[in-house]
């Protein structure tokens, strides 16, 4: 799937050229669509307060973005941001020991304020990050039963898009996002600590 999406993105840069030409020398102006998929990989730290040993959870999924918002200048957008990840395929490493967790579905959301900048207002080259709150839902696929946990989320990211067509660009972006969250499934209480690496393929309306 990782193969897939980079070459994807690969394609769409190659053929947007004339695309972009169509476009001029347009600037960006006034709403803001960012639409994004692909795949995210997880590595999360799992610390209890006493009795039972450290672990750290590590697996593939897919992710999904929808961001709205504004140009609040032709270089600058404000918006928020959803992000969705679904690690489907994880693993667990404790005491030296790797366990698969095929029984579970771990759900990491975020929803959070968004900015973006673009050095050329022509688009390109954009970076920016996102600050916001965490949901962490586990879901037991056996037993149907799940538990959300929440905290805070923090990440930064950078892409490159070219224009497709007069209203929309695509291209790809890389983002690393941290999270951390207090959860008592299974006891004790734990504190988790997240890293997401995401790579997506992105749409942006504007």
């Amino acid at each position: 799937m990782l193969a897939r999406t980079i070459a994807i993105v690969g394609a769409i840069l190659c053929v947007a050229p004339a695309a972009r030409a169509e476009g001029g020398d347009r600037v960006h102006q006034g709403r803001f669509l960012r639409l994004a998929t692909g795949v995210a990989y997880l590595r999360e730290s799992w610390s209890p307060s006493s009795g039972t040993a450290d672990a750290v959870h590590s697996g593939w999924g897919p992710a999904l973005e929808v961001a709205v918002g504004k140009f609040v200048r032709p270089r600058l957008v404000i918006a928020g941001s959803l992000q969705l990840a679904g690690i489907i395929n994880r693993d667990e490493t404790t005491l030296g020991m790797t366990y698969s967790l095929d029984d579970t579905v771990h759900f990491v959301d975020t929803l959070s304020a968004l900015v973006d900048f673009y050095p050329n207002p022509q688009r390109g080259l954009h970076f920016g990050g996102t600050l916001g709150i965490a949901g962490v839902t586990e879901l037991d696929t056996h037993m149907g039963g799940t538990q959300t946990s929440f905290g805070f989320a923090a990440a930064l990211h950078a892409g490159y898009e070219r224009f497709v067509s007069k209203r929309w660009s695509a291209g790809g972006l890389a983002r690393i996002a941290f999270h951390r969250y207090g959860t008592d499934t299974p006891p004790p209480d734990a504190t988790a600590n997240g890293l997401l690496a995401s790579l997506l393929l992105a749409f942006t309306f504007d």
